[in-house]
């Protein structure tokens, strides 16, 4: 995973949490308003001239809203991601003044959600995100207090939210760019410790481990899927003698130019160690496994650069779950048909169906 996905993953994971804490919020602001509209006593009689229908269409609009988007980001996670978080602040902000100009006076007791606006939006989303949600909140705050007759009332008041809505958010930003840039640099590194943890070094491909776990997911396909595939474990002819020969350096070379030749045959090709390979493929008909095998030693066989190295290799092939139904039984008979191709003579495949 490199870091611009590590940041969509992050992002996404905000913008659900989002989700979660909205609807609860704004589910309990109606509870509350609802006893006050009904039950609130002389004070609150100036809620009560619009119906509280009224009252409960942003609520439900934006309730019915943050299901849907629910939904789509579940079906769509990293489309239009940055385009729906601006529209998400728009919502957020302008549906919010909307309801404080209904409210009234009680509209003081939520100026502060302005402030979480600016603040939030920036710590979760980075400085961008963050100079969006401003803007939009000023504007939004200025567009209320010159049209609600509680905040035109209350003049003093508005200009005092107002400047403070200018002036913390910007001691912020500074500290939003440090955050963002301090996060990034950590998931860098653990991007890189990531690669590193999964990935041969000499070869780039992905190695024991992250076969390991990769073929589990395999498996696990196939059983919600009934996608079939087929283990190859790929063993290069003679590698000792090219060692012995020419040199470690040539035989590193050699590791390399194999390995980039399995994956242009194979994607899913890993490096288990010396010069072993195990490589995963999906199939529907053996025919097809055959292709790969007679592809992969064709491959392999092509004249190398210098003339004087020439490429080879014994292949064994166990199908899921026809040869075994555990990753340990997998693997073991695809390495048994790779010692029979082996002891047959070399450069050739074997499946473990021809050995048992």
């Amino acid at each position: 995973m490199n870091g611009y996905s590590s940041l969509r993953e992050r992002f996404l994971k905000h913008e659900k949490i989002q989700i979660f804490i909205r609807i609860p919020f704004i589910i309990s602001f109606l509870a509350v308003f609802y006893y006050l509209y009904f039950y609130g006593g002389d004070e609150w009689e100036h809620l009560r001239e619009y119906p509280f229908s009224l009252y409960t269409i942003a609520p439900a609009f934006v309730i019915g809203l943050n299901l849907l988007y629910y939904f789509f980001i579940k079906h769509y996670p990293f489309t239009f991601q940055k385009e729906r978080l601006i529209a998400l602040i728009l919502i957020d902000t302008f549906l919010t003044a909307y309801m404080m100009y209904l409210v009234g006076p009680m509209s003081a007791y939520y100026a502060g959600v302005f402030l979480w606006f600016s603040v939030a939006y920036g710590m979760r989303y980075g400085k961008e995100i963050a100079y969006i949600s401003y803007v939009a909140v000023l504007f939004a705050w200025i567009v209320l207090i010159n049209t609600s007759p509680f905040w035109l009332e209350h003049r003093a008041f508005a200009i005092g939210w107002l400047i403070t809505f200018i002036v913390l958010p910007l001691y912020n930003f500074k500290l939003v760019e440090r955050l963002h840039s301090s996060v990034a640099k950590l998931h860098a590194m653990a991007d890189k410790s990531e690669h590193m943890a999964t990935h041969d070094r000499l070869t780039g491909l992905k190695n024991r481990y992250a076969f390991d776990e990769e073929l589990q997911g395999f498996i696990d396909d196939y059983y919600h899927h009934g996608e079939k595939f087929a283990v190859f474990f790929i063993d290069l002819d003679s590698f000792k003698d090219i060692n012995d020969k020419h040199g470690h350096d040539i035989g590193d070379r050699v590791l390399k130019e194999a390995a980039k030749r399995l994956q242009q045959v194979i994607k899913d090709t890993y490096r288990l160690g010396g010069d072993e390979f195990v490589a995963i493929v999906k199939y529907k008909r053996d025919e097809e496994l055959k292709n790969i095998a007679k592809n992969l030693l064709f491959n392999l066989t092509l004249p190398c650069k210098n003339g004087e190295v020439f490429l080879a290799a014994s292949i064994g092939i166990s199908r899921y779950p026809d040869d075994g139904e555990s990753e340990f039984m997998i693997k073991k008979r695809a390495d048994e048909a790779m010692y029979q191709a082996k002891q047959s003579g070399k450069n050739r495949y074997f499946f473990y169906s021809d050995v048992a």
